[in-house]
């Protein structure tokens, strides 16, 4: 079982424009409602990929949607409810630039109630659990700390993938594997100007907080992934980009695939890479199915 954590769910709403103008009525090519949630990103992929998993975190007015969803595609969850109106981030995509625009709304503040109730469910669920996935924002009420917290009440391997105070203060909980992007790595570590300078940020945060895996998304560049004792590049997989929505999630439940199919290293982060393009190469949030997935692994 692989448990997944968000603390600030979502709808994406994607809209597709050959061009973006500032100063002029824009029409839309295409529209997609998809719930969303790093961590919520994270089960739907694994679920995709046949990997048993549960959701868990908070969900907000409106978020019915959610649980619908999850559970209509075979995910187990959990949610604690909280009160306010669930947020929605825009996504809008220049079909003709292939650059894409994000907007994102904040949920509102939890009490402090909720955020205790969520650590006793993120608990229980981690002793039946092989990995727990802490990822994504927080909202307003949530400390900056939640993710060393949650870490440090979990009895199983963690993932985390966040970015700022949240990976700096989660990676004090020793996490079994971080996975940020370039920039993400960049807030704590310093800028990075090339592919020697990431693996040397990264066993610097492995030897410092003895992390066993980081895995270092770089968009169009691919990614690579760095051990104690090992490290490995892979390009991107080149695949028609309909979305990026949902990519380093999926890129997470690929490595989690091969982790638990005990595969070496240099395959973690080729089933990290397939599954990455799989998600870009569909509209919207939307995730590559397991045939999908063993096809773009043969490139």
């Amino acid at each position: 079982m692989i448990t997944t954590v968000t603390l600030s769910p979502c709808l994406d709403k994607t809209v597709k424009t050959p061009k973006l103008d500032l100063d002029s009525m824009n029409r839309v090519e295409q529209v997609s409602l998809d719930i969303g949630g790093k961590g919520i990103n994270v089960s739907r992929a694994l679920t995709r990929l046949n990997v048993l998993n549960r959701a868990v975190g908070f969900n907000f007015d409106g978020g019915d949607k959610i649980p619908e969803t999850l559970e209509d595609e075979w995910v187990v969850c959990r949610f604690t409810d909280c009160p306010g109106s669930l947020r929605t981030n825009l996504k809008i995509m220049e079909t003709e630039l292939g650059r894409t625009v994000e907007i994102n709304e904040s949920n509102p503040e939890v009490a402090p109630e909720k955020i205790e109730e969520l650590k006793a469910l993120v608990a229980e669920s981690a002793k039946d659990s092989e990995y727990l996935v802490l990822a994504g924002s927080v909202p307003k009420g949530v400390g900056a700390d939640i993710y060393r917290q949650l870490g440090e009440i979990a009895s199983t391997k963690v993932i985390l993938d966040a970015q700022g105070e949240l990976l700096s203060e989660g990676l004090k909980a020793h996490p079994f594997m971080i996975k940020p992007n370039q920039f993400e790595l960049e807030t704590i570590v310093g800028k990075i100007s090339s592919e020697e300078e990431i693996i040397a940020a990264a066993r610097k945060l492995i030897a410092e907080y003895g992390v066993q895996l980081v895995l270092v998304s770089r968009g169009a560049d691919g990614a690579v992934i760095v051990s104690e004792s090992e490290h490995y590049s892979h390009p991107a997989v080149k695949v028609p980009v309909r979305s990026t929505s949902g990519a380093g999630d999926s890129m997470v439940a690929g490595a989690i695939l091969a982790l638990t199919k005990q595969k070496p290293l240099e395959t973690v982060l080729k089933y990290a890479v397939t599954a990455a393009a799989g998600a870009i190469s569909h509209d919207g949030t939307t995730f590559c199915g397991i045939d999908e997935f063993e096809e773009l692994l043969k490139k």
